[in-house]
């Protein structure tokens, strides 16, 4: 019987909806050991779906199957100009980070999968901690920054994302916004501020991040004096910057490429992009990198080290930067959107947190904070 070739999708929003799909509020490292590991009915309904489950790939040169938490229209670009470089066929699989993470732990010994791209470096960690990524040291990632690859080569940062806040500039001006996180539970912004939920993984990371620089009785105090101010905890982040742009709330915490997103739905969008506590006393601005790995026991190893290559050389990782506007981690690769504010590496005071220590703290912010970050 030849075997099932399918492009597997998920239902996507809207191009500027954002990059990930939308996570459950539940982790994956809580879910597998609350569930036993099963795979999410998503991602399996989607498959069926399509027609079947992925079968197991036959070893041989000229394809791979690529897992991917980062929608693929967004990545579609970049997936075909390698598979025109190399001749290589890539099947790409799409769901919840979470989810594609308890497939490649059911699917040990034996993968479908031979690369995964996760939405921010939480998961992906797990996955190393896990042992279920293959090190791979890339010679195009000697030049990212040491903290944006696993000390073991296990996986590697492809771009980044910083946290900003946007302001509708009808409502505030420059001198009137925010300058701190930390400013949002004074009264000026009672019923003012709007966040995603928990279900955006970089929510989670940017909680972690405080969690790891200010302590936990600060990071509760700080979270209990937003929801007394009335914190707007949204769905996800396109409903943070459409909240802003109309003028629902005054300020948003969410992802720098969210405002340009709005900017490019509607450049008349009365918004502005900030990057807070940037003073000397500032704890600095938090950035989460896209991150990939490949998978332990990938049947088409050469084929996926070549693709990990490919996002990391300038011109592959140059058509995931535009794609989504997000900031190039490579020194090589230009930045996209300066013209409109978006800073790069260096150009910010960046807060001084790892993504492993990210990742180490995104289990317990789920389990503090579940309850209060709900739509």
């Amino acid at each position: 019987m030849p075997r099932l070739r399918v492009r597997l999708r998920r239902q996507h929003r809207a191009r500027g909806a954002g990059g990930e799909q939308e996570e459950p509020m539940t982790s994956w490292g809580q879910t597998e050991r609350r569930r036993g590991g099963r795979m999410g009915t998503g991602l399996l309904l989607a498959a069926v779906a399509a027609g079947g489950l992925l079968t197991p790939a036959v070893a041989g040169a000229g394809e791979l199957t690529l897992y991917s938490a980062r929608k693929e229209e967004l990545i579609r670009p970049a997936i075909e100009a390698f598979e025109k470089e190399t001749g290589t066929r890539v099947t790409i699989l799409t769901g919840r980070a979470g989810e594609l993470a308890r497939r490649i732990e059911l699917e040990r010994g034996s993968p479908n999968g031979d690369v995964f791209l996760g939405t921010a470096a939480g998961i992906t960690e797990l996955l190393r901690e896990k042992g279920l990524l293959e090190p791979y040291a890339s010679p195009y990632a000697r030049e990212l920054p040491e903290e944006f690859r696993a000390a073991n080569h296990a996986w590697v940062g492809i771009t980044g994302r910083v946290r900003v806040l946007i302001y509708n500039t009808d409502r505030l001006t420059a001198a009137e916004a925010p300058q701190s996180y930390f400013d949002l539970t004074a009264p000026r912004w009672k019923g003012q501020v709007a966040v995603a939920s928990l279900g955006e993984r970089t929510t989670v990371s940017w909680l972690a991040a405080l969690l790891a620089l200010k302590g936990e009785a600060a990071t509760r105090q700080y979270v209990d004096g937003l929801r007394a101010n009335g914190l707007k905890v949204l769905k996800n982040n396109t409903e943070v910057r459409h909240a802003v742009a109309r003028g629902e709330v005054a300020v948003g915490i969410t992802n720098h490429y969210y405002y340009m997103l709005q900017l490019q739905e509607d450049p008349r969008s009365p918004i502005a992009i900030l990057y807070p506590d940037q003073g000397p006393t500032g704890m600095g601005t938090p950035v989460f990198s896209i991150t990939a790995g490949i998978i332990k026991g990938a049947r088409h190893l050469a084929e996926a080290r070549a693709l990990i290559d490919f996002l990391l050389k300038p011109a592959g990782n140059r058509l995931l930067v535009e794609g989504e506007f997000e900031i190039p981690l490579l020194p090589q690769v230009a930045l996209v959107g300066a013209d409109r504010g978006i800073r790069g590496l260096g150009q910010f005071k960046k807060a001084a947190v790892t993504q492993v220590e990210l990742a180490e703290l995104e289990p317990k912010v789920e389990r503090l904070f579940g309850s209060v970050f709900l739509p």
